[in-house]
């Protein structure tokens, strides 16, 4: 019998020492409820307080089950956690080295499918179901979307809710683009479709490096299938600056708009 494909669910952090266990168990919890066979990578962008210490403990914790206290057909969903420090900030660098880490791995085989989302779970972890099912039926590149019908969005601030149309806007005039929701933190992908993208992605570290991957897979053709997602933000105060983040955007977006023009034919109208 032809084992099940494995996804690696990348969680970036900086400073999570208070977040870091709770939203790694809560996503352990439901993926061996569901019996999702998965790598959770923590990709560490340079944290100086206690992260390293507990993603260490959670790396270790996860790799001794107790197989009296766990039902032997959830241990073979063989969830494992992982660790991987970066000495430099940037969403953009620790998803790039994140799809090459997995494509380079000498303990097995990469993982069939790969993609990231936020340690304080923003995106209700029931949408994992949904994702993996989506991409053990083929389906390439799969994200949560806020601005679609039938999205809950709970907590989000008028400046970020303007912040978000507005960016998504801008997207669609220059760009032209289809996808509907760039900005949000859940994107999930074959590996072998995230290692291409990668190839074309500029090195940015950012966090546009993630919208820049769906914006190239438009213009190279690929499929890019959205879902409407529960999202509730953060209570406490989130480390994103909204309107440097914004100010990023825009000049990424030029530059990208450039990038097409000199190197990259746009889709297919017809």
């Amino acid at each position: 019998m032809p084992k099940a494909p494995v996804l690696n669910i990348i969680f970036p952090v900086l400073n999570e020492e208070k977040r870091l266990a709770a939203g790694i168990d809560k996503a352990a919890a439901f993926l061996l409820q569901e019996q999702i066979p998965c790598i959770i990578t923590i990709v560490d962008n340079g944290s100086s307080d206690r992260t390293p210490e507990i993603a260490k403990h959670l790396c270790a914790r996860y790799a001794s089950l107790d197989s009296s206290k766990v039902d032997s057909a959830i241990l073979e969903s063989k969830l494992k956690v992982e660790y991987l420090r970066l000495e430099k900030r940037g969403v953009g660098l620790a998803l790039r080295s994140a799809i090459n880490h997995n494509a380079t791995r000498k303990d097995q085989e990469p993982c069939a499918f790969i993609g990231y989302m936020d340690i304080d779970l923003s995106t209700d972890i029931k949408h994992i179901k949904e994702v993996y099912t989506a991409l053990c039926a083929s389906t390439q590149i799969i994200v949560g979307s806020r601005l679609l019908k039938g999205a809950k969005v709970i907590g989000r601030s008028l400046k970020r809710e303007i912040c978000s149309w507005g960016l998504n806007a801008i997207l669609h005039a220059v760009l032209k683009v289809r996808f509907s929701d760039a900005m949000c933190g859940f994107k999930f992908y074959h590996a072998s479709t995230a290692e291409l993208l990668k190839s074309h992605c500029s090195d940015d570290d950012g966090w546009f490096y993630c919208a820049q991957m769906l914006i190239i897979a438009e213009h190279l053709g690929l499929s890019i299938t959205e879902i409407p997602i529960q999202w509730a933000d953060e209570a406490t105060e989130s480390k994103v600056k909204v309107l440097p983040l914004a100010r990023t955007y825009l000049r990424e977006i030029w530059r990208l708009r450039s990038r097409f023009k000199a190197e990259i034919q746009p889709r297919d109208k017809a």
